[in-house]
């Protein structure tokens, strides 16, 4: 059994402050139980955003700069850093296989994971890989993905016609290759909205 993050969003009502327009719940696709949450501002992750885990507790993920930034550092509870996303902009120019979305990246600076447009290259090597997933890497080996599940309760639908039909009813979802998560919730959440701001059309 492939472990796996769900990550629903929902708009914040009207009748609630205007601190946050949207809100972001990862839940863990096998217990249903709440990994992680959090509001995003309509700066969205050009400022710091506020991640609580699944016990409540505050972390925090800060990009370098408000304008254009190119890595945001989260932080856990104790303020330690856990994880660099890096977009790495000259290794998706110069990569022949594959284009690089983001290099995850240890407190050193050393590269831990990598979040790639996968390629038929990756992809025979890749559990379950279909068109329009991501995959994260640990230097060569595939051990995730970044893709889409229908929502519980909805269709297949047809190829083209019902493409948007398909987007408004599915959820992006990390499933691991394995049986335990790659990354840990808070983390996990981040790197979506990261990815969201920066390559996904449909956010």
């Amino acid at each position: 059994m492939h472990a796996c993050y769900r990550i629903h969003r929902s708009p914040e009502r009207s009748d609630k402050p205007k601190k946050h327009s949207e809100s972001f719940r990862l839940t863990d696709e096998h217990t249903g139980q709440e990994a992680a949450n959090c509001g995003l501002s309509r700066n969205r992750v050009f400022t710091a955003v506020e991640i609580l885990d699944g016990d409540n507790r505050t972390w925090q993920m800060h990009p370098n700069r408000k304008i254009m930034p190119s890595r945001w550092v989260v932080t856990d509870p104790q303020q330690r850093i856990v994880m660099q996303f890096d977009q790495k902009i000259l290794a998706k120019l110069v990569n022949p296989i594959y284009r690089t979305v983001l290099v995850l990246l240890a407190e050193d600076g050393r590269e831990v994971f990598r979040l790639v447009d996968p390629t038929t290259n990756i992809g025979d090597k890749m559990f379950s890989i279909n068109i329009g997933d991501w995959a994260i890497l640990r230097g060569d080996e595939p051990v995730a993905r970044l893709t889409r599940l229908r929502q519980p309760g909805q269709t297949a639908g047809g190829v083209l016609g019902k493409i948007r039909r398909w987007l408004k009813s599915s959820d992006f979802a990390i499933v691991s290759a394995g049986e335990a998560h790659v990354l840990p919730a808070p983390v996990a959440l981040c790197m979506y909205l990261v990815f969201r701001e920066l390559y996904d059309p449909s956010s």
